[in-house]
């Protein structure tokens, strides 16, 4: 291996750029003469990586917002393809993000000799299934979270490695250091997105209904909200309803999660957090029709939420689209609030899907898998 290797990486959204950064912090603790280069965030900054585009840039939510700003996208893509003919880094490393990533791994592919490793697969298991083609043809290695997608491309003829699923490891650190607070309110908790796209389809709803709780049971209501949204845009929905607006910080996220007995949240990585959290919660989404009909046309799953996904069977309600109104959505919180029987199986079938993480070894973890491939490159 060269001295100074340089490793060029791609995080096209938070969560993206969260776990590039926790995975450069286990790869540091092995080899810290390593310059990184890429498209990412904050958190990726702060592991010294020299970011050429932030994620906002590319980051666009929905066909009808890809299609409307394909032009950037080119661009940055475009000027992404140069910066890594100009660099000649020893390796590239993609993180989820499929749409751009797959299309900057197509044009690499075209002078780069150096190797591409997929940290965390597309969820082509989900939809998009035809994605596989390209991955066979510009992918090297696919490093997946999921113990399932171990089988699921070997039924597609291409080889991938589970390294675990990192948030399990932040999980249980905090499990470690927490313990549940008491309180002597009932405490829901709102995650309506971290889209304004999202958060506009589907916060107003969540409002009312979380509302109509608090006035029922008497409950303290908190949301939790990202930085990138004003905090005016909740206050102007809330009309001034009791409503504790809390900050998405890596303080306070798990914290406002843990403590809290019901959590109203958009389908996504929150699902997994909370299962593993053993909160009871429920599942919501609503698109636009034009993105939700194409969406509905390339998937091939039963299920959106991740503990229903992993464990073949609804452990959690999901309301999507014209099922995410006001009334189910309270009919099935009053159900978890009130039946005890209820919430304890749904908690119970939590720790069933943990078991499925714990039953499945790694066998050797993301970074070392990196720095051997690399110490080939070289």
């Amino acid at each position: 291996m060269q001295n100074n290797p340089k490793i060029f990486i791609v995080a096209g959204e938070a969560s993206g750029d969260e776990n590039g950064a926790a995975l450069i912090s286990n790869i540091s603790e092995l080899n810290n003469n390593i310059s990184y280069f890429g498209i990412g965030g904050s958190k990726l900054k702060e592991k010294n990586v020299e970011i050429i585009y932030d994620y906002s840039a590319v980051n666009y939510i929905g066909f009808s917002n890809v299609i409307k700003n394909i032009k950037v996208i080119k661009k940055i893509l475009n000027d992404t393809v140069e910066f890594v003919k100009k660099l000649n880094p020893d390796l590239i490393i993609l993180i989820d993000f499929p749409g751009f990533n797959l299309k900057f791994a197509e044009y690499v592919k075209k002078f780069y000799k150096g190797k591409i490793i997929y940290y965390i697969s597309p969820q082509i298991w989900a939809w998009h299934k035809s994605r596989i083609k390209k991955i066979k043809k510009y992918i090297d290695k696919m490093l997946v979270i999921f113990p399932f997608e171990v089988d699921f491309y070997k039924k597609l003829n291409f080889g991938a490695e589970y390294v675990g699923h990192p948030m399990i490891k932040k999980v249980d650190a905090f499990l470690n250091e927490h313990k549940r607070e008491k309180s002597d309110s009932l405490n829901i908790c709102l995650l309506p997105g971290s889209r304004m796209e999202e958060v506009q389809k589907i916060f107003p709803t969540l409002a009312g209904v979380a509302e109509v709780i608090r006035r029922e049971f008497n409950a303290e209501i908190s949301l939790i909200y990202p930085g990138n949204i004003s905090q005016h845009y909740y206050k102007n929905v809330l009309k001034g309803r009791q409503c504790n607006l809390i900050l998405n910080n890596e303080d306070n996220h798990y914290k406002t999660l843990f403590n809290s007995d019901l959590v109203l949240t958009k389908f996504g990585t929150t699902t997994l957090e909370l299962s593993l959290l053993k909160i009871p919660f429920i599942s919501v989404y609503k698109a636009g029709i034009f993105n939700y009909t194409v969406a509905k046309t390339l998937s091939s799953i039963k299920y959106v939420s991740m503990p229903n996904i992993l464990t073949g069977k609804e452990i959690v309600k999901e309301f999507i689209q014209s099922e995410m109104t006001a009334e189910n959505i309270f009919a099935e919180a009053k159900k978890i609030i009130t039946d005890s029987d209820y919430r304890r199986e749904m908690i119970n079938n939590f720790m069933e899907m943990r078991k499925i993480f714990d039953e499945t070894p790694v066998i050797k973890p993301a970074a070392e898998i990196i720095l051997n491939v690399l110490s080939k490159n070289n």
